[in-house]
């Protein structure tokens, strides 16, 4: 089977906004660096390089040698100021890269600044009490068309006289900002040199220029802001009027609809853009401009009000509009639900439920802003609007970023389209264009990240999964690595002849956010020869179907149909499958399944006793080029009965302990960090852990928390490790549900040193997570007579996580408490129950001078609440 390998080179570059290079002029390839002039690295025996450079740059795509350098499908990244990841996909030779920003530290993704010019991206976080400074990556080569205009440009305004222009934003008090100016006949882009405050200063030669400013302070909406000038043979100021910007969107007729995230940018001839991007309903505005050949390009995703991550909306609108050259005066484009493409999309869960968020971002020809997310159902089911005739380019996520599916591009036509299914097990391997491990002369490149794919063939990584490779050649190790991670490649010096060669590689992830593909090993054997160009390893690859799972990937009372096709990369040879087996206690004993089918592809059918929790699969492959294949994937997919705590050897785990023991309390807003411990012991000591936080039922929660970061287990001895992580949880965001407050189950896990023995704890501990109580207290009158009447009123509510209000509390016993005036002790003296309107009422009679209180001992939803005192004057 003949394998296409289409891709656009690319060069990445980080730089600081201070303009310190931290890798010049360099293509990074996963694991390494080709140098400028397009030689390859020395590679070293058994060497594991990381797929990083300074400046946390990496690159989790793939490579080939000098002349035909390429990363496909996977993301250089550059740490943001505020600890966000900007991640630089490469969207193929027609639109050119996209990125994502990814809130690696667990809270709402903030809005951010971003402009594309002459090759290069620059991103800065605008939801910042401070400014913070701006991170920049080259993105290559622009069109052949823009870099003569630019070089033209750049040649032209050597030899002219220029002249210094102030740029600065009126009717705005302004902490920071971002300016650019681009000559509107040739569009090359002049770089400015940005102040303190609302001004900037740039140095022009004579001409007509177009410029945007990009302004968003704290809790402020974000602003384009435009100017057209020209600079004739003397200095000048120009100003941009904030007042005159107009609030622009895409609205929709659903009224229970409202924006989740956008991206705004304006975009210039050449490819050149400017603009904001976002979660939430922030606003952002822009001046009303008509430039020929511009546009401002709007990509809004709209939920249902509510929405967050334990509250995924049943509904997902993806919306793309463009004001091409003339930006009206009330920019909104207005669109009815009837007119858009339609589909339902089912999102599987790998294994139990667990966090999703679906992303997308449209394929317009040119450097096309932002993928944008939404939470989904996983598992479930989400009815997605799109605007007709507009390509996406789309990615799930898993957990909280870090088992990610690359999905296929698609263009939707107005009214409803057949759904497909995301997710479906098993998630392995995949049939590949090109990116895995090659060879170019006495060189050999391990790499294979893609472990994760779904059946479907959606591209999947994992960043917490661990892989190992060994490589070798009659009987001699070459090459070996353990504990990697998918964005690290393990190279190898081999001999220039023709040998055979056995490859073993090994991924193994034990998560929360899934359960199934805990390990799958590949067990290569292949023939190759030293090349003067690189070329891919002709490695067998398979790929796996089934049918018959429902939306937990989960085997029923019915047949589940396993099918699995091989074919080897880049070659013409032919494949078989030979065999394909399966076992149900995790790889003890293996079964043969009888085949139907023959060369390349068969299938078999199974029905899964309802005893069982997971099924693993095994298969086999040869090509008649003396290759083959053994791959193994451990619980690929779940049987009827769920599996309760597993213990494998002597590892133990105690002492787990969420937020110090206490309860976790939230108001109608804000985030909070929660530490989570335990302790893990084994005599072979531990090698790592981790744990998590489910609501109501281990295998179908209504609500999970998961860190962002993977527990640290730190050693205390040769046996014992104290494991650590924090949980970032905003509730508005992630739980965004009244009804989750109460107890939370805590999940954890941990593996001894030697991989021996491991045990999985389902409810390890409980945590309790609580809603904020309000309480009020009114005595009166004051002063009063003695032995006259007071009447103590007040009213007790509690925070809802939904509305983001206070809602009230009825029917709940609260205590009337008393302390005399030289007392410091209060004493109850009666019990009384909020009223269906929440509030309360009694009556007591005066005697001395006091202080009167309601006391509310909380329940287990909801924290308590003493008032303070209030205070009393008898006569």
């Amino acid at each position: 089977m003949p394998h296409t390998w289409s891709r656009r080179p690319r060069r990445a570059v980080l730089a600081l906004l201070t303009g310190t290079v931290v890798a010049a002029s360099v293509l990074l390839i996963p694991g390494g660096s080709w140098a400028a002039d397009g030689t390859a690295p020395a590679a070293t025996a058994g060497t594991v390089e990381s797929a990083k450079t300074a400046g946390d740059a990496k690159t989790a795509g793939d490579a080939k040698a000098a002349g035909d350098a390429t990363t496909a499908g996977d993301a250089t990244t550059a740490r943001l100021a505020t600890g966000e990841r900007l991640e630089l996909l490469d969207g193929g030779a027609a639109s050119g890269p996209d990125f994502q920003v990814v809130p690696t530290q667990g809270k709402p993704l903030g809005r951010y600044a971003y402009t594309s010019t002459d090759g290069s991206l620059r991103v800065r976080p605008v939801d910042q009490r401070q400014p913070v400074a701006a991170t920049e990556i080259a993105t290559g080569d622009r069109s052949a068309r823009t870099l003569n205009a630019t070089k033209a440009a750049a040649a032209t305004k050597a030899a002219a006289a220029t002249y210094p222009v102030k740029l600065t934003i009126t009717n705005a008090d302004v902490t920071s900002k971002m300016f650019w100016v681009w000559d509107r006949k040739t569009w090359a882009a002049y770089d400015v040199t940005d102040a303190a405050g609302a001004s900037a200063s740039v140095t022009l030669p004579p001409g007509d220029y177009f410029a945007v400013g990009l302004h968003s302070d704290w809790e402020q909406p974000s602003y384009l802001l435009t100017k057209t000038f020209t600079v004739a043979a003397k200095s000048l100021t120009v100003s941009f009027d904030q007042s005159a910007a107009k609030e622009t969107a895409i609205k929709v007729d659903d009224t229970t609809a409202s924006r989740y995230s956008s991206a705004v940018w304006i975009s210039l001839p050449g490819g050149d853009l400017a603009g904001f991007a976002g979660s939430g309903s922030a606003a952002v505005y822009v001046t009303p401009f008509s430039v020929p050949g511009t546009a401002l390009r709007i990509h809004d995703v709209l939920a249902k009000k509510g929405t967050s991550g334990s509250v995924p909306s049943p509904y997902r609108y993806d919306l793309t509009h463009a004001f091409q050259n003339t930006v009206p005066a009330s920019p909104v484009a207005q669109v009815r639900t009837a007119s858009l493409a339609k589909t339902v999309t089912s999102v599987r869960a790998p294994g139990n439920g667990t966090l999703g968020e679906l992303l997308s971002v449209p394929n317009l020809g040119e450097w096309t802003g932002v993928y944008l997310g939404s939470s989904v159902p996983a598992p479930g089911t989400v009815t997605e609007y799109a605007t007709p005739g507009v390509s996406y380019s789309r990615i799930l996520h898993y957990g909280t970023y870090e088992h990610s599916l690359t999905l296929k591009d698609r263009t939707l036509a107005a009214g409803t389209s057949a759904g497909e299914t995301l997710g479906a097990a098993p998630f392995a391997p995949s049939l590949r264009d090109g990116g895995g491990s090659s060879r170019q002369s006495t060189n050999m490149w391990l790499y294979e990240p893609m472990a994760f794919t779904d059946s479907d063939g959606n591209a999947g990584i994992d960043g917490r999964s661990k892989t190992s490779f060994l490589l070798t050649s009659q009987g001699q190790i070459l090459a070996s690595g353990a504990d990697m991670t998918p964005y690290q490649q393990l190279s190898a010096t081999v001999p220039s002849g023709r040998a055979t060669y056995e490859l073993d590689q090994t991924v193994s992830r034990r998560v929360p956010y899934a359960r199934l593909s805990t390990q799958v090993r590949s067990e290569w054997t292949f023939s190759s020869s030293s090349q003067s160009g690189s070329g891919e390893l002709p490695l067998i690859d398979l790929d796996f179907a089934t049918s018959g799972l429902d939306a937990r990937n989960t085997a029923g009372a019915g047949p589940v149909r396993i099918g699995a096709t091989a074919a080897t990369r880049h070659s013409e040879a032919a494949d078989t499958l030979t065999g394909l087996e399966y076992s149900t206690d995790d790889g003890a004993h293996w079964t043969a399944l009888p085949l139907s089918g023959s060369g390349e592809s068969a299938s078999a059918e199974l029905t899964v006793p309802s005893s069982v929790s997971f099924v693993s699969l095994r298969a086999t492959a040869v090509n008649d080029q003396g290759g083959s294949l053994r791959r193994t994937i451990m619980r690929a997919f779940a049987g009827a009965t769920p599996r309760g705590d597993e213990t494998v050897g002597a590892t133990k785990i105690s002492n787990v302990l969420v937020n110090g023991g206490k309860p976790v309390v939230f108001d109608t807003a804000g985030s909070q960090v929660i530490p989570a411990q335990f302790t893990a012991t084994d005599p072979a000591g531990i090698a790592g852990g981790d744990l998590y936080l489910y609501h109501r039922s281990y295998t179908t929660p209504d609500g999970v928390l998961i860190s962002p970061w993977p527990a640290v287990c730190t050693k205390v001895n040769a046996t014992t490790s104290a494991c650590r992580t924090d949980f970032v949880v905003d509730v508005r965001r992630d739980l965004g549900l009244s009804g989750l407050a109460g107890e939370w189950k805590v999940a954890a896990w941990a593996q001894s040193a030697d991989g021996r023995s491991f045990t999985d704890l389902h409810a390890a501990q409980n945590a309790s997570i609580l809603r904020f109580a309000k309480l009020t207290v009114n005595a009166s009158p004051e002063p009063v007579t003695k032995g006259k009447t007071i009447t103590v009123t007040g009213k007790l509510t509690r925070s809802s996580w939904q509305a983001s209000a206070y809602d009230g509390y009825a029917s709940q016993s609260v205590k009337l408490q008393f302390r005399k005036a030289n007392s410091t002790t209060y004493t109850t003296v009666k019990t009384i129950k909020t009223d269906a309107s929440s509030n309360l009422k009694t009556t007591v009679t005066a005697s001395v001078d006091g202080y009167w209180r309601y006391s509310f001992a909380g329940t287990a939803t909801t924290s308590p609440v003493t008032t303070a005192g209030d205070y009393v004057d008898v006569k």
